[in-house]
């Protein structure tokens, strides 16, 4: 039986044999997720898309599935105040999940926490515990409005002594509600059943969102065994299917280890040349470590991640925040030192950005390392970066296009946005060194009011966006503009591939689903073949009407009819045409018609919709020329062991029977290659190489050998081309 709010929260304080002064509910003032602060933090997650992990930054939530506010479970031991989709709407991008059994005799896999390991079952609690499966959905259901996001979900899920198969039960769980989503290991190139460690030195969100997912899952429990031994294959194949098992690491030496345990709270974090094991030595050697506060209600007076400890923690290095009792501090559970949301900004400085005067559109960095926009006409000094990341600022002033020049202008530099608070730290001291207190960011949102773009170089997409005719109140509000943030965060391969449109018995229009594709480009990771769909209105199986468009067609004209339906004007009629001509149309044009024909591509919709009907339209266009064309990948390619060297040539390749003997080297639109054995990425071995319209090679000669003093790693490698008839 539900029991009321007052209740049910005096019960959980008398369960925990507290003396807590329980505030009436109209004093709790939640955070909604269009607040400024929620903002600034929802942006500052997607700053660092084209970093590797290993430079990104999360906000995090720990045990978010332990929470007050969430119905699916009635947690004692709580962590948090909101469910984990609500945190998600406040611009948290990682959670913590613990994984257990119902029971001895019960194998459902349940989100609770004992501390138990291997022994733990959820029935131990005595209380009623969420499903793994309900925790699951909770980001399928924020993804579903939010395609340009990547989420981070960790989990603890030992090796169960009641239950042989409870991994590979947990592998199906993440199957059958987050198939589509997960990046997985093999998305990588990992084969089926690898132990495969996430490659934090390489991996970045963008390539998740190139490969057409959106999330990362990964686990390191138990920490202080070999990862890969205990997550073996014979009870987990599963279960390593979509988890990644711990992460990359280099020591001090330059060495690589695969599958170690997180770096949490400097428990063991690799230690540099002079013994030092902080956030800062590991982030330095370019490794990934957590900021874990694990406090429950039980420990409420000993939270110590919270206030400016969590930015410290941050330019420290450290890559996720995991915190408990985020926003608590008005609630019954809290304490004042709670984390709030604004703990974790270390970008936007506090009511930015505000677009002034609806006229600033370019990033600056304040004199308190903090940002804020201005108009881009502006006269500033600019933010550049090397490749190594050192900071320096140009020695002209212009306005903000004039970035790229002015860092080119210091040599091997170019402008730039940091990725992170620790880079934001060193650019506020690159500043300091100059002598200045302002200077231009590599950050705009130029093409989209608020969508804001990092460390790209400015093109005008030409976007512009039609007004919605029809109810403006009726059914609830959608826009698909997160497909369109997703091509822009990732390399702008994504495009509309089809449309269906459906009628109802009475002939009018009902229902509309756009499918986008994500096409192959230059990556380690291979573009999935799953369509991303956007559906509105009410699919009753009623009559429909589909197109299909090619690699090159887009939508360049709609057409749609609104009358009155009942009182309520509704979309009764909807028309499409591609650019070749084709078009599919379904409904009964009464009413007033709109159309959309600009020349533009229109790529995705905005409006009203409810489960039966699609009560107002819009459109987001860009230009046609953004249409990027797909590449096609070969497999990974190793011909040859080194000896005098490692050649993986585009003609010893072809020669090999592994490229098509009809295609030239103008057709290779990019190569990358990484070392046999532990996946590491090239640029990271310090060798020199070759990577040239010649193909991939690696020479001893040019490493320090001969042939017979093999210095060159073993590669292997994939060719990208620009025709699909290159492949064999």
């Amino acid at each position: 039986m539900k029991i009321s709010s007052h209740k049910h929260l005096a019960t959980k304080a008398l369960l925990l044999g507290s003396c807590l002064l329980l505030n009436p509910m109209s004093s709790w003032a939640e955070i909604d997720s269009s607040a400024e602060q929620v903002t600034r933090l929802t942006l500052q997650g997607q700053i660092d898309t084209g970093a590797p992990l290993s430079k990104s930054l999360w906000a995090g939530a720990h045990n978010a599935f332990a929470s007050f506010q969430w119905s699916e479970g009635d947690y004692t031991d709580v962590n948090q105040w909101y469910s984990p989709k609500s945190l998600f709407w406040r611009g948290i991008r990682v959670v913590e999940y613990d994984v257990y059994p119902m029971s001895a005799s019960d194998n459902t896999p349940k989100l609770c926490h004992l501390g138990l390991e291997e022994a733990t079952k959820c029935s131990w609690t005595f209380v009623t515990v969420a499903s793994l499966a309900t925790g699951l959905d909770q980001l399928s259901d924020y993804l579903s409005t939010h395609k340009d996001e990547v989420l981070m979900l960790k989990l603890e899920a030992y090796d169960s002594d009641y239950h042989n198969n409870f991994r590979n039960l947990i592998g199906d769980k993440i199957k059958d509600k987050l198939g589509d989503y997960v990046f997985k290991p093999e998305d990588w190139g990992y084969n089926s059943g690898d132990c495969s460690s996430l490659p934090v030195q390489t991996l970045r969100k963008q390539d998740v969102l190139d490969a057409g997912k959106n999330i990362i899952i990964v686990t390191q429990i138990p920490r202080k065994k070999d990862l890969c031994n205990y997550h073996d294959e014979d009870h987990a194949s599963k279960y390593l299917e979509w988890v990644w098992i711990g992460v990359d690491e280099f020591d001090s030496s330059g060495n690589l280890a695969s599958s170690e345990a997180f770096c949490q709270n400097k428990d063991q974090c690799a230690k540099d040349e002079d013994g030092d094991e902080t956030f800062s030595a590991h982030y330095a050697l370019g490794n990934f470590s957590v900021a874990l506060d694990a406090t429950t209600e039980y420990k409420k007076g000993e939270i110590e991640l919270h206030g400016d400890e969590v930015l410290a923690k941050a330019k420290e290095g450290a890559n996720i925040l995991e915190l408990a009792l985020v926003e608590a501090n008005s609630t019954t559970i809290g304490a004042s030192k709670a984390p709030q949301i604004e703990d974790y900004v270390w970008s936007w400085n506090s009511g930015e950005p505000n677009n002034a005067n609806n006229n600033e559109d370019c990033a600056v960095s304040r004199s308190d390392g903090t940002l804020n926009d201005a108009n881009c006409t502006q006269s500033k000094r600019f933010a550049c970066v090397d490749d190594d990341r050192n900071w320096q600022i140009s020695t002209v002033s212009g306005s903000w296009e004039q970035g790229s020049s002015a860092c080119a202008a210091l040599g091997n530099f170019h402008f730039a946005m940091p990725y992170n608070a620790r880079e934001n730290q060193d650019l506020l001291n690159a500043k300091s060194d100059a002598g200045i207190t302002t200077a231009w960011l590599n950050y705009h949102d130029q093409n989209i009011e608020g969508v804001w773009q990092a460390n790209t170089e400015y093109e005008d997409i030409g976007y512009s966006k039609s007004v919605a005719r029809g109810d403006a109140s009726a059914g609830d509000a959608f826009d698909d503009l997160d497909m369109l943030k997703r091509k822009l965060l990732g390399s702008g391969a994504l495009k509309l591939k089809s449309i269906r449109i459906t009628e109802g018995d009475n002939g009018l229009f009902r229902y509309v689903r756009m499918c986008y594709q994500q096409s192959q480009v230059v990556s380690h990771a291979t573009a999935s073949n799953n369509e991303i769909c956007k559906t509105h209105g009410k699919d009753d199986g009623g009559r429909f009407s589909e197109i299909t468009l090619s690699s090159s067609g887009y939508i360049k004209a709609m057409q749609y009819c609104v009358d009155d339906d009942n009182g309520k004007d509704r979309v009764v009629y909807l028309k499409f045409t591609s650019n070749g001509g084709a078009s599919i149309a379904k409904g009964t044009c009464t009413g007033t018609s709109y159309s959309l024909n600009s020349g533009d591509q229109i790529f995705a919709l905005h409006g009203r919709a409810s489960s039966d009907y699609v009560w107002s339209l819009g459109a987001h266009s860009i230009d046609a020329s953004q249409i990027t064309p797909p590449l096609y990948a070969t497999d990974w390619l190793d011909r040859d062991n080194p000896s005098s060297g490692d050649d993986e040539r585009f003609t010893k390749q072809q020669s090999s029977g592994n490229i098509s003997a009809t295609c030239a080297a103008s057709d290779v639109a990019g190569i990358v290659a990484r070392v046999v054995g532990n996946k590491l990425d090239s640029s990271l071995t310090g060798q020199k190489l070759v990577n040239d319209s010649t193909g991939f090679a690696c020479w001893n000669s040019d490493n320090g050998g001969n042939s017979s003093n093999t210095t060159c790693e073993d590669y292997e490698v994939k060719y990208f081309f620009t025709k699909a008839s290159c492949l064999p």
